[in-house]
Order: structure tokens, then C-alpha cells, then sequence
């Protein structure tokens, strides 16, 4: 079975793929070692830098508001996941575009906020 190593998220997996044909085949399987500061703007979610759940859970507390000015390290919200409290504080300084409402329950890697 073929091996390749995906990057999700910055960590890297090690995956075997089946052909389910029977087919063994490589196309779409180039390996592409572009990697872009910008990241891909999801569906609903503004353009700039994300931050990211760290941990599938509900958010508690939103501590800033849309258009707020925030400086790197400010906690921006409360993240509960498995009955522990998470402080998720800004990765830089800028303006918030987007964040969760309070009670959201979210998946691991879901934006919680944009920041520009």
C-alpha cells in the first residue's frame, strides 16, 4: 500500500492509502512543498489570521466583540473542552473581525476569530 505524509493544521500524519478499484494511481498525489502565511478563508469566515480551536468544546465567555483592537496575548474568549477551562488569547495584535458567541459548541480547528 502506498504511504504519504499529510500536513493538517501544522502536524504531520503519516497515511497508507487503498485503492478501492484495485487500482494503484498517482495522480492528484504531487507533492506540493508550497506552504503560504495566508490561510484559506472558510465558508462564512473573513480573510486574515485565524485562531483556531485547539480542542473540540463550548464556548463559555467572549471577552472582545467585533471591531475591537486587540494586543498579542489578550484573551479573547473561554473555551471548555473536557471539563477543563481554556483561556484562548490572541496570536498577534490587531483588529478583531470575527469571533463565536458564547454557548457555540466547536470542532477542533473551527475559527473562533479573525484578526487583521
Amino acid at each position: 500500500m502506498p504511504k504519504f505524509r499529510v500536513k493538517i493544521d501544522g502536524r504531520s500524519y503519516e497515511v497508507e492509502v487503498e485503492s478501492l478499484d484495485g487500482q494503484a494511481s498517482s495522480k492528484g498525489a504531487s507533492s506540493s512543498s508550497s506552504t503560504k502565511s495566508t490561510e484559506p478563508k472558510a465558508s462564512g469566515v473573513p480573510a486574515g489570521k485565524q485562531v483556531k480551536a485547539p480542542l473540540a468544546g463550548t464556548i463559555l465567555s467572549v471577552f472582545v466583540s467585533k471591531g475591537d483592537t486587540v494586543k498579542k496575548g489578550q484573551v479573547l474568549l473561554t473555551l471548555e473542552a473536557l471539563k477543563l477551562e481554556n483561556e484562548i488569547t490572541a496570536p498577534q495584535d490587531g483588529k478583531i473581525d470575527f469571533v463565536v458567541a458564547e454557548g457555540t459548541s466547536v470542532d477542533i480547528g473551527q475559527a473562533l476569530a479573525v484578526i487583521n
